[in-house]
């Protein structure tokens, strides 16, 4: 629970009741704009947010008045660019509600009759923060909604594998800020209110999202990883704890006349264990090879058995495992029966106000209502749900269950969870054989036969690794299957993998591991795409990181001149981004790499450009790349006149260079495809290093159309170095360019030709010489100053969608 003021704990108490006020503010910059205060209202409508015990992270999700009353102009919308809400201070265009922007809830607890306007500074409690994940600006009301700042650990990967811990053991809280520290996140500090007393023996980190990473680690022991309020830091932390699992002392009392509904109310045998083992690996304990004995440790709860039967749970860990003393065993073993000897009462309440102080694992009273019950009855939050509107309505959602612990889930996935060595008091069925490995794209498929002898199989675990002559662990555990084949498409192309099948029986002791197999999961290649797609896409493979046979030049690429494996070579060292470049090598050709075949159209603007570098030849201008465009015809023919475009030439030197950059080749009338060539100028015997080739084809803007000026307006050009009055189209909408003078305000200047009107009137804020006018533009094209100096009036800057 979360410490309350003097204030808020009157506020809560009273028999009247008490007022929610919420705000959400934004991070634009380095700025915290509050949605409650913009000009030129509150755009806030209402928010809601959760924490569950069964969730690492929490959710918000907030709605927002879209439009103000100017339209667009005072819109919320991210991708209107005109609105004032969506423009810095400087005149920038950056959205203010948008994907990546961190966010934050605010709330205000106090007396009923409280308005918001008057609720103190000091009185607003941060309650939730975290980050966009989506805006949606589709219907009348804009929806944003996120995830806490876990959510952050969730989408950043452990990218390398590491080895973490020690044969002393290093404590399980040190290993968790390593695994942050080493990938980037640092900024999380690790925040542990009690020491867990648990160490981790050496491990390989295998490659996953970090949250998945450290959870793990926590649940490991009984414990929770997740963003918690820590009240000597005034902020948000993510923390490694424990729920005060023996607790008897609620944080808060709930009448009968302070609650608004009762929902959910049951009892079920589902999750409970009152006989837990934990199968652990005996550190302090090994067998004359060395290996860690295998183990157990037993905890019971006599009273549950009485009550309902014998209910058998095994938890075996891993020989890789933190648990590896009998201490730790014993702990994680009594922390199960603490949480799953009872049948646990699921009760669902909803209170009027938010009651923000609550937190998951957090020990209520509920008084009795005669009804559903006639005695009080003591229980944790499992989840909470809290909504509130800028209107003053407010409620919180309680899911109650049992005794504070740890995720029930969890546990459920513990029993019997995959892992366990091979070892003689717990052996299971024999290694399967035939493993056959057809390899897919980013993966692989693998099946075999199951044993024929031994006993009887119930299903199979797969461990993968990138090193050869593996043993199988926690570490390299992959995925569980009842069936006798596994499916995997998320490894990384072109490296290699290897893999072994284990089997289990119905009880979960784990047989031998199968013989090991090589895996090679391959590239999405071109050949794959034709023939409907590859000539529709600019240059694939364009970091030449695909290659899908190290005999052949990268997919989607050929040599012309030159021989590849003579003149041009796959480079894994010299590289400016990725796994690889290509290398042209020192021969007395000058080689060139050629791209697959692309679309343009006539007139497209066409811009290459290529990362390259020289290499310790010495420097002689004649050590040259050259970037080239080739136009070819609807049959792939190279276009007899014109059909080379030479676009930039660099000398080689020893640092990366960026070729082509800013230039452009026109596409020919003819041209209907086109391809981008790179390497040596000339036939000399010097080294080129390539990477990273782009081409970007932008279509050519429609010509200006002149402004007929009317006479009778007055107006006229305001001349050099102000452009003629014109317009143009630009994928749909109408631009107007140019500057008038001398002319009557509210007279229409000219007239737009059809198919560049608007289909409504609109009105647009403008330049006038040196200050602000305002333009009108009808449906029927006539273009009026309605306000401003006639000195000089500017058209620049007006752009709306045409009626087609």
């Amino acid at each position: 629970m979360r410490a309350l003021s003097p204030a808020e704990s009157a506020a809560l108490s009273c028999r009247a009741g008490f007022a929610s006020h919420v705000r959400v503010l934004v991070l634009r910059g380095a700025t915290w704009t509050d949605l409650s205060t913009l000009l030129p209202g509150d755009y806030l409508l209402g928010v809601s947010w959760s924490d569950s015990i069964d969730a690492p992270v929490s959710t918000a999700s907030v709605s927002v008045v879209r439009n103000g009353p100017d339209g667009k102009r005072l819109s919320l919308a991210p991708m209107v660019v005109g609105s004032l809400l969506n423009t810095t201070a400087d005149g920038a265009y950056l959205p203010l509600l948008r994907e990546g922007a961190y966010f934050r809830v605010e709330l205000a607890t106090v007396p009923l009759d409280t308005r918001r306007a008057d609720v103190a500074t000091g009185a607003w409690r941060e309650v939730w923060r975290g980050r966009i994940d989506e805006v949606d600006a589709g219907g009348d009301e804009l929806r944003l909604t996120g995830r806490d700042l876990g959510g952050l650990l969730q989408d950043t990967w452990a990218e390398v594998e590491r080895t973490y811990g020690s044969a002393a053991g290093t404590p399980v809280q040190a290993v968790i800020q390593s695994i942050l520290n080493d990938n980037g996140m640092s900024s999380f500090g690790l925040f542990t209110p009690v020491d867990p007393l648990s160490v981790r023996g050496p491990y390989v980190q295998e490659r996953e999202p970090l949250l998945d990473a450290v959870t793990f680690l926590a649940e490991q022991i009984g414990w929770d990883l997740r963003m918690r309020w820590r009240e000597d830091a005034g902020a948000f932390a993510l923390t490694l704890w424990s729920p005060n699992r023996s607790t008897d002392v609620p944080v808060a009392t709930f009448g009968p006349d302070s609650v608004q509904e009762v929902g959910e109310l049951k009892r079920s045998l589902e999750h409970v264990r009152n006989v837990v083992e934990v199968v652990y690996s005996d550190k302090a304990d090994r067998d004359s090879t060395g290996a860690k004995k295998r183990k157990t440790v037993t905890a019971t709860n006599a009273a549950s058995i009485a009550l309902y039967g014998r209910r058998w749970m095994q938890v075996a860990e891993a020989a890789s495992s933190l648990i590896d003393t009998e201490l730790e065993a014993t702990r994680l073993a009594a922390a199960a029966i603490v949480d799953l000897s009872e049948s646990a009462l699921s009760l669902s309440l909803t209170l009027p106000g938010v009651h923000w102080y609550l937190e998951a694992a957090d020990l209520v009273q509920v008084l009795p209502d005669d009804v559903h019950f006639d005695t009080p009855q003591r229980i944790a939050i499992v989840s909470a749900e809290y909504e509130c509107a800028s209107s003053g309505e407010a409620r919180t959602k309680l899911q109650l269950q049992g005794r504070p612990s740890t995720s029930r889930a969890v546990w459920a996935e513990k029993d019997a969870r995959p892992g366990v060595a091979a070892s003689a008091p717990f052996t299971g069925p024999s290694a399967p054989a035939g493993l056959t490995v057809t390899n897919t794209v980013n993966g692989f498929s693998l099946a075999w036969t199951p044993a024929a002898t031994g006993t009887e199989w119930d299903s199979y675990e797969l461990h993968v690794s990138s090193t050869a002559a593996f043993t199988p662990s926690q570490a390299t555990y992959r995925t569980n299957s009842r069936a006798t084949r596994f499916d995997v498409q998320d490894l990384v192309a072109g490296r290699a993998y290897y893999a072994r099948v284990i089997p289990r029986d119905a009880k979960g002791n784990a047989g031998p591991a199968s013989s090991e197999v090589t895996l090679a999961p391959r590239y999405v290649a071109p050949a794959m795409l034709l023939p409907t797609v590859t000539y529709a896409a600019l240059p694939l493979n364009a970091d030449f990181e695909a290659l899908s046979d190290a005999s052949l030049p990268p997919d989607g690429w050929s040599v012309s001149p030159g021989i590849w494996s003579v003149d041009a070579f796959d480079e894994p060292t010299s590289v400016f981004s990725g796994a690889r470049a290509v290398r042209l090598a020192p021969t007395l050709v000058a080689t060139k790499l050629g791209c697959t075949p692309f679309v343009v159209r006539p007139e497209d603007l066409v811009y290459p450009s290529v990362l390259m570098r020289g290499n310790t030849e010495g420097t002689n201008n004649n050590f040259t790349c050259v970037l080239w465009l080739a136009w070819l015809d609807g049959n792939g023919t190279l276009l007899p006149s014109g059909g080379i475009s030479s676009v930039d030439m660099g000398v080689a030197k020893s640092l990366w260079q960026d070729l082509g950059r800013g230039k452009y080749a026109v596409a020919p009338a003819n041209a209907r495809y086109c391809q981008l060539y790179v390497g040596k100028g000339n036939a000399l015997a010097y080294t080129l290093f390539l990477d990273s080739a782009r081409v970007v084809v932008q279509s050519k803007l429609e010509k200006l159309v002149a402004a007929t000026l009317i006479a009778a307006s007055g107006w006229v050009q305001a001349g050099a170095p102000r452009g003629f009055p014109s317009y143009y189209r630009d994928e749909g909408e109408t631009v107007l360019v140019g500057s008038i003078k001398s002319g009557t305000l509210g007279s229409a200047c000219f007239q737009l030709d059809d198919g560049y009107r608007p289909a409504t009137e609109m009105r647009f804020p403008v330049v006038s010489n040196g200050a602000f006018g305002w333009v009108k533009v009808t449906p029927d094209g006539y273009v009026t100053p309605m306000a401003g100096s006639t000195t000089e009036f500017s058209l620049d800057g007006i752009r709306f969608r045409a009626v087609a």
